[in-house]
């Protein structure tokens, strides 16, 4: 089980296409800074809808005016992304 993190924006690095790319069924995914505005995007959109656990840090979101519209796509603020980094055996940032 890995928290997959990944912060940079889905316009102009591909680290969220590579990441997606290697996700597996258990592991999680934690949208932080400039990746947010990945919600907005509607084909990226439609791959988070099919992921399990997908998470969006809420202060970042916040920051850039990006409103989660996606019921697949939780908000958590700090607190709860410790949490969720303690539940899983691995953090691997993007």
């Amino acid at each position: 089980m890995v928290l997959h993190k990944v912060s940079t924006s889905p316009f102009i690095h591909m680290d969220l296409q590579q990441c997606l790319a290697r996700l597996q069924p258990s592991d999680g995914l934690v949208l932080t800074q400039n990746a947010v505005y990945a919600v907005l995007d509607p084909s990226l959109t439609s791959l988070l809808a099919d992921l399990r656990c997908v998470y969006l840090l809420k202060e970042d979101a916040q920051a850039r005016a990006v409103q989660v519209e996606n019921p697949h796509v939780k908000s958590i603020d700090y607190a709860e992304f410790v949490e969720l980094s303690l539940e899983y055996t691995q953090v691997m940032s993007w």
